[in-house]
């Protein structure tokens, strides 16, 4: 897992984390994040939220707004960034416009199982730190969705088939597999899913289990293929000024709960997967593998879209993946 380098950084403030000093700071923080409440990445930021509360004796609260509720989420980093709110959680890739260190996550087929993105993490986590940094935020801690995989109202036996469907795109890069595979983007965002095959603006997309189960997804499409194209990261970050107006013993307590959650985001993040493609199947969604011809698609598509990357992001990028690559 991607802990090993972070954990050194931020282990001593475990122990700091532990009393605060009477008179300390006080502090209460709104922090909106990506999904409802009962997603796991929300369940995990509430667990977050409570080891801050009580390592700081109630000095510093934060209070949750899930779903897009307070901020939307296309706008929620740069609300964090001109201190609109402290905090916050979002999917790093829809940034990937703004910078192609912000894309990589969600870069098809590159990294199709947990170990791989876990160690694509470890190698890009410096340059994300020091991009974040440039803007006025730091990096708290980073986790994973479960694997993307296609969802379609027909079964699928090619990539190539979800030729003319109207398929969801949540940022660039899956717009992208839209317009290779032959279908048509159409950008919708995650709480407004529900609506969008409700109404016929979509009948096909790429996105998790969790995803799949907190739209109710079953009332739409009946197929999902296993593909695990992508697993993008949820980032909790908070404003860089905001941060250090609180105490020491504060900050530590900050750091050392967010150490705690990447850990646990990670350590879990299997058998979620698990569990939750079982929830899509007791609904009535018939769950598939990829067959050979589809693997070899995603093969080659792999290279189309590292190639199409490596264009945008230069020599840094270059680094990045012959890193990762060589990476044990």
């Amino acid at each position: 897992m991607p802990t090993p380098l972070h954990k050194r950084v931020l282990m001593g403030a475990l122990a700091a984390a532990l009393s605060v000093p009477a008179g300390a700071w006080a502090a209460k923080w709104d922090m909106p994040v990506r999904s409802n409440e009962r997603n796991h990445f929300t369940q995990n930021v509430a667990i977050f939220a409570k080891d801050i509360d009580a390592a700081t004796q109630g000095e510093l609260k934060l209070t949750i707004h899930p779903e897009d509720s307070l901020i939307k989420q296309q706008d929620l980093k740069r609300a964090i960034q001109t201190g609109q709110v402290p905090i916050g959680e979002f999917l790093m890739s829809l940034h990937s416009n703004e910078n192609p260190i912000f894309g990589i996550d969600s870069l098809p087929f590159l990294a199709t199982n947990l170990d791989e993105n876990a160690k694509l993490l470890g190698v890009v986590r410096p340059y994300l730190v020091e991009r974040l940094s440039k803007q006025g935020l730091r990096l708290l801690f980073a986790a994973p969705w479960p694997g993307n995989s296609l969802y379609s109202q027909k079964e699928l036996n090619s990539l190539y088939d979800l030729k003319g469907t109207k398929f969801r795109a949540f940022n660039p890069v899956t717009g992208r597999l839209a317009e290779l595979v032959g279908a048509t983007p159409v950008t919708v965002q995650q709480s407004e899913i529900s609506q969008a095959f409700s109404t016929g603006v979509i009948d096909a997309m790429i996105t998790s289990p969790a995803t799949g189960i907190d739209m109710h997804v079953w009332d739409y499409v009946k197929h999902y293929t296993d593909v695990a194209a992508m697993s993008p990261w949820n980032l909790v970050v908070v404003n860089e000024r905001i941060f250090s107006k609180l105490s020491d013993t504060q900050k530590s307590a900050v750091q050392a709960a967010a150490l705690a959650a990447e850990e646990r985001a990670w350590k879990n993040a299997g058998a979620i997967s698990v569990n939750l493609t079982k929830v899509l199947q007791t609904n009535g969604i018939i769950v598939k593998e990829p067959n050979d011809k589809m693997r070899k698609e995603i093969t080659a598509l792999r290279e189309v879209f590292i190639k199409e990357w490596l264009q945008k992001a230069g020599d840094e990028g270059t680094k990045i993946v012959e890193a990762y690559r060589s990476a044990k």
